[in-house]
């Protein structure tokens, strides 16, 4: 376990370092606070109290402890109760049951309703590269099997096209020179 003497800040035992860090600084805060307002002013501890209210300032029962303080004055001072702001506490004490809780149950709702997305989404990802993978073999079948040239073949397909030319362009020679020896021509 932690040192407890360094968990320690104003008579309270902090559960982590950090924890008490923060409780150090809000007594630095408190300090500064006093030492710079006139707290007989109770236009001026209202401001401060409001607005350590609205932006957090105090997180810890030191600084919470503090905000108390500030509503004693105000209200010893006659500002009515119902114009002081209640402090608000950003934790819950009691321990919940999450199995019977209704925010407990939105909440396992909502993740599986995002653990469902993720599924949808890594059925559709799969069904998607299935398609393309056989895209792509069905490509290089027709490519090996086609019969038009392509990058694979070109050379043999061009070189079968003159020979079949060149045998073409025989024939019609031997058939001229035949039809020549028919009539005479010639020689």
């Amino acid at each position: 376990m932690e040192n407890i003497e360094a968990l320690t800040v104003d008579g309270y035992i902090f559960a982590t370092p950090e924890d008490a860090e923060i409780a150090k600084n809000e007594i630095r805060k408190i300090e500064y606070i006093e030492s710079h307002t006139d707290m007989s002013n109770l236009a001026i501890v209202k401001g401060i109290y409001e607005k350590a209210l609205a932006e957090r300032f105090f997180q810890t029962p030191i600084g919470f402890e503090y905000l108390r303080d500030l509503q004693k004055i105000l209200s010893s001072g006659g500002v009515k109760d119902e114009l002081i702001k209640p402090i608000p506490l950003y934790t819950t004490f009691k321990r919940i049951d999450l199995k019977h809780s209704e925010t407990a149950k939105k909440r396992v709702t909502r993740a599986e309703k995002k653990e469902m997305s993720l599924k949808m989404k890594y059925r559709n990802a799969v069904l998607v590269a299935v398609i393309l993978g056989v895209l792509c073999l069905a490509m290089l079948l027709i490519t090996f099997h086609g019969t038009t040239p392509n990058a694979l073949n070109y050379k043999s397909a061009i070189l079968n096209q003159y020979a079949e030319w060149e045998q073409e362009l025989k024939e019609r020679e031997a058939a001229v020179r035949e039809k020549e020896r028919e009539l005479n021509i010639g020689n």
